[in-house]
């Protein structure tokens, strides 16, 4: 951790009000799954280009998630499945700044990606039953949502120079459904999140020359298809095996 540390410091920062003018909350995602010494090259090679979001001198951030889904995991199911219009609901809470969000992540058409969220008091472990109407989701069908999963990490964020692109470094990831809990120490993940794709983005081009190849993760599916031993999860066994190789998870 201390070298991506000592990259990061080497990069110009930028603050959270200058950020907003990248939100891209209808975007393409395209995500990669690394271990540490992997993003530690990433990072010298691409910091003449980005700036790191700072906070009162903080670059490396602590999330908290709490996953909601129905009681048979529909939603889980839904991305298992392969449907090309599928959603996540979750309550986020950026600890440092001490902001909660209730959010609707939706995955549009198999490539865009669209996010609603709601500023709250606190992170929800329920959802409100005055909330309920921001799911709008067809294959609910009206249906309760409760809490599944809680996720906990560190993120880095990074927009290139021209600000027509958002990177976040997910490391540290943990993983707890109230029964057991999984740490998965090594294992580092990478969204480049871009209006439109941008094939000669320099983190792109990058990424190429250190032969990390996009891979789909979700932290929810992935968090599920580790904890829940009566789940199926045949379609995901090539991510969860890559990630297994990339660093290895532990229990505890």
């Amino acid at each position: 951790m201390q070298n991506i540390i000592s990259e990061i410091g080497k990069f110009d920062s930028v603050t959270l009000k200058q950020l907003d003018s990248v939100k891209l909350q209808n975007r393409i995602d395209s995500k990669y799954i690394m271990n540490k010494d992997q993003l530690a090259s990433l990072l010298a090679g691409i910091c003449p280009d980005q700036f790191v979001l700072e906070i009162e001198g903080v670059r490396v951030f602590n999330y908290q998630t709490v996953y909601f889904d129905t009681d048979d995991f529909q939603f889980y199911r839904d991305h298992h499945n392969g449907c090309v219009n599928r959603i996540k609901v979750r309550s986020r809470e950026y600890i440092e700044s001490k902001l909660s969000f209730y959010e609707i992540k939706r995955k549009l058409y198999g490539t865009r990606t669209d996010k609603q969220r709601k500023i709250i008091p606190a992170l929800y472990h329920d959802v409100p039953l005055e909330d309920y109407n921001l799911i709008q989701y067809k294959r609910l069908q009206e249906r309760p949502v409760e809490k599944k999963l809680t996720n906990a990490f560190k993120r880095i964020t990074l927009t290139n120079k021209q600000f027509t692109e958002r990177i976040t470094i997910d490391l540290e990831i943990h993983f707890d459904n109230s029964r057991r809990r999984i740490w998965l120490p090594d294992l580092v993940v990478v969204e480049v999140k871009q209006g439109k794709t941008d094939v000669f983005s320099s983190t792109v081009q990058m990424l190429k020359k250190l032969r990390v190849h996009e891979s789909g993760f979700s932290k929810y599916a992935i968090g599920v298809s580790l904890l829940e031993e009566n789940i199926k999860h045949n379609n995901f066994k090539p991510i969860l095996l890559k990630v297994n190789k990339l660093t290895g998870y532990a229990e505890y």
